[in-house]
């Protein structure tokens, strides 16, 4: 669909084995593993949609060292876009790893056909950029989701954004994923290319899970 870009989709870094004998199950950094998905809301950026495109079409995703690096580089990439943030939510579920990461992958799965759903074929897109008025705030919304082993910001009971400190702690967390923890990685971002828009009302139409910041 029109201003949906997939980059890393399929890619699955091999299972790990849980490490025999620990004698502390809960300190198993290969007994659980999260899925979590990070949505940011920032005003336009030219410049962002050119890093996000290149990366799609530049980044190495058939290999662990590439998803990885695809990570890192789309986290930097927020992080310098930190004052345009606006809108922010987050979704984490952590489940056993017994399973080698199949139930995590399919919470991603559910998650990158909820993103693509949010637009149809791309007519509605373009009548949608046609109609965006002059002076009209336009927004940027990215999508981060990722499965790996071990639990992200285990601190938070419940993980929610209320503001743009959440958005930087859970920023941080994935920052802190190594290359042998990273199991799936889906980045996704709507519009995909300059000339197309999302007002502010399509972005909380489409986009009704997103908090202000």
């Amino acid at each position: 669909a029109a201003g949906l870009a997939p980059a890393a989709r399929s890619h699955r870094c091999p299972p790990r084995t849980p490490l025999a004998g620990w004698p502390w199950e809960d300190d198993d950094p290969y007994a659980s593993c999260t899925a979590l998905r990070i949505q940011v809301g920032m005003q336009f950026s030219k410049g962002m949609l050119e890093s996000l495109n290149r990366l799609a079409d530049t980044a190495d995703t058939d290999t662990d060292d590439g998803l990885h690096k695809l990570l890192l580089d789309v986290v930097l990439a927020l992080r310098r876009q930190q004052a345009t943030w606006r809108y922010g939510s987050v979704d984490r579920v952590v489940f056993s790893a017994e399973d080698e990461g199949r139930e995590a992958g399919a919470q991603l799965q559910r998650w990158g056909i909820d993103g693509q759903a949010k637009w149809g074929d791309g007519e509605d897109w373009g009548k949608s950029a046609k109609d965006t008025p002059g002076g009209v705030t336009e927004y940027l919304v990215i999508t981060l989701s990722l499965s790996c082993y071990g639990q992200l910001c285990p601190e938070e009971e419940k993980l929610k954004v209320r503001g743009v400190k959440d958005v930087m702690k859970v920023l941080d967390a994935l920052s802190g994923v190594q290359v042998d923890e990273l199991m799936q990685l889906d980045v996704q971002w709507i519009p995909e290319t300059e000339g197309d828009s999302l007002s502010a009302m399509e972005l909380t139409m489409k986009f009704p899970e997103l908090a202000m910041l």
